[in-house]
């Protein structure tokens, strides 16, 4: 009987043995030209904690990785869905907090499952790296010029943390916490314990702490935590979490190690010394460099790999967004910034989220071919003609194929949504916008003119002309997070109101679960003319629905409202236009 495994292994050492050398070569041509790679960091980030990949497969991405000169592999090891490193002084951080009742992400946390198993149990989901997988991972990596970077998650994003050690929680929360404690002394006694095992295990000068979208809800309540926040002299509980972050930098410092987090720590703005992922805007890098912080660019609009790469209908599930290859393809990292700035800069990072990633192949199917952008980002600054660029990653399809990477096939991209490339004329110049209640500051599109600019959204919620609003807690008072009126500056013969919706549950965004239209002609008497809602049903993939009320009516002032299902949730529109045909209504059938 043939040795099906044996075979796939020498051929896997065959392969390896060419990618080092392609890698020695390359590296002497780099010598010979005396060309050097413009960012020092080119990096790739994976989340091990949503679902758990094995040393198998991270072998196999290091090994390709190396081949693009990506340096260093930054590994997102500690989060709600599972902590996946050893730790000898915490065991039962593995024994239950590494395992889950549901590998599917929609039941598990947005269900509202939540819940951790103990492992051998039947029912678990979930793994865990020993240290001396670790270790010889990290060995393996280094062989091959990629540091390996560890991410354990603090303050926030620690479910498992404190579902099994639930002394680091707050004073009197005996239900779910989601942060540790920044009061509780037992805190920082366990984050400095599991970082001095975390520093024998990586060898890395770097060592990333998160810091990143703590709730801080419990602190709130927290005695404890008000009485520290007293005696430290802080206006608020919130700022704790700067006070967390100093203190767990002073030890990575004493230990010879430095820092780096996520843009949130910049909140506390004394933090200065560390190094800053930058995930969310340009913005928060002038503030790190400012602060005298180094800086690795991240942010979603170029970097994050979670986001679909073609139109969302005919991709695999995920989380959302938009971000095709050419668009990481154009990131340049210190666009606008000054010299003295741009020396700040260590490089870039293209991030991979897994909540709704389960399996190696899809991991490949988001990861490549946007991350080879990134790492010719790294080696040349920027990327000069993106057409040849993607060309020559087309040419090497064969390659991958050899070596069974499961890739995006960008010869096959349908590109952007077909409404999004049709310009409107504006209505800006006939009609006034009154918003009766404000629209989003994060997703404002064009602002007070965005629903009447002529411009339609594209796939994702996050391109700048989807305009958002947000279902307020209070829906006695505040039924209706979309409440605008327009002012069509006389009263004029109306024959039809055309609306459009995005739904994407995974981003808490829904279809209006109740849609009026009201119409005035002296802005104080308004009569209903059209009510629809939808029910709320999580999909896996967006909807675009555009809505139409038909009719024969005078009016001035055409009121509009809509609200989101839940107090929390988001209802999402890209643009109003009266008096126009358009094609049919409905469900947008992609």
């Amino acid at each position: 009987m043939t040795n099906f495994s044996f075979l796939r292994n020498i051929a896997r050492a065959l392969c390896v043995g060419a990618i080092l050398s392609y890698s020695s070569l390359a590296q002497a041509q780099e010598k010979e030209n005396a060309v050097s790679p413009v960012y020092s960091w080119r990096g790739c980030m994976i989340d091990l904690s949503r679902h758990f990949f094995t040393t198998d497969f991270l072998r196999k991405q290091i090994d390709f990785l190396a081949e693009h000169k990506i340096n260093r592999l930054h590994l997102h090891l500690t989060d709600a869905g599972g902590w996946r490193i050893q730790i000898k002084k915490y065991p039962r951080l593995t024994e239950i907090g590494a395992w889950r009742t549901e590998s599917d992400w929609h039941k598990w946390w947005i269900g509202g499952d939540r819940r951790y198993l103990h492992e051998g149990d039947s029912a678990a989901y979930g793994g865990y790296y020993t240290q001396d997988e670790l270790r010889a991972l990290v060995a393996y990596a280094q062989e091959r010029g990629i540091t390996i970077v560890p991410e354990i998650e603090m303050p926030g994003h620690s479910e498992e943390v404190t579902a099994t050690y639930p002394e680091l929680k707050c004073v009197g929360n005996e239900g779910a916490q989601a942060d540790m404690c920044p009061s509780n002394e037992a805190t920082y006694t366990f984050l400095e314990n599991v970082l001095q095992e975390v520093i024998q295990i990586f060898p890395s000068h770097w060592i990333h702490i998160g810091g990143d979208e703590a709730s801080r809800d419990t602190w709130l309540k927290c005695t404890r935590c008000q009485q520290k926040a007293k005696e430290l002299g802080f206006n608020h509980v919130n700022d704790l979490q700067g006070y967390l972050i100093r203190r767990i930098q002073r030890f990575l410092t004493q230990k010879g190690k430095e820092m780096i987090a996520w843009d949130e720590a910049l909140e506390d703005t004394t933090l200065t010394g560390a190094t800053i992922m930058v995930w969310r805007n340009a913005a928060a890098a002038r503030q790190a460099i400012r602060q005298g912080n180094k800086v690795i660019m991240s942010p979603t609009s170029h970097c994050y790999f979670d986001y679909h790469q073609d139109a969302p209908y005919l991709q695999p599930t995920g989380i959302g967004g938009y971000n095709t290859f050419n668009n990481v393809a154009s990131f340049a990292p210190a666009a606008g910034l000054s010299a003295e700035e741009r020396s700040y800069i260590l490089g870039l990072q293209g991030n991979l989220w897994t909540e709704f990633i389960e399996t190696p192949e899809h991991a490949e199917y988001m990861l490549y071919p946007r991350e080879l952008a990134i790492a010719e980002i790294g080696l040349k600054g920027r990327i000069s003609d993106i057409s040849h660029f993607r060309k020559s990653i087309i040419r090497q399809y064969p390659h991958l194929d050899s070596l069974e990477i499961h890739y995006f096939d960008l010869r096959k991209e349908v590109g952007e949504r077909p409404e999004s490339q049709n310009q409107k004329n504006s209505q800006a110049a006939d009609i006034k916008v009154v918003y009766h209640r404000p629209f989003s500051t994060y997703y404002p599109a064009s602002g007070n003119e965005a629903l009447i600019d002529g411009t339609y959204g594209g796939w994702s919620h996050t391109d700048g002309r989807w305009q958002g609003f947000c279902q307020s807690t209070d829906t006695i008072k505040k039924p209706y997070c979309m409440d605008l009126t327009l002012d069509l500056g006389k009263v004029k013969a109306i024959h039809n109101i055309d609306m459009e919706f995005l739904q994407n549950s995974e981003a808490w965004i829904y279809l209006p679960e109740d849609f009026r239209i009201s119409i005035s002609k002296n802005g104080r008497n308004f009569r209903e003319i059209f009510q629809k809602g939808a029910p709320r049903e999580p999909n896996s993939k967006p909807l675009y629905v555009h809505w139409r009320w038909i009719g024969t009516k005078k009016a001035r002032y055409i009121r509009l409202q809509a609200r989101a299902p839940r107090p929390g949730e988001w209802v999402f529109s890209d643009e109003i236009r009266i008096n126009e045909q358009r094609g049919k209504c409905g469900t947008k059938p992609y």
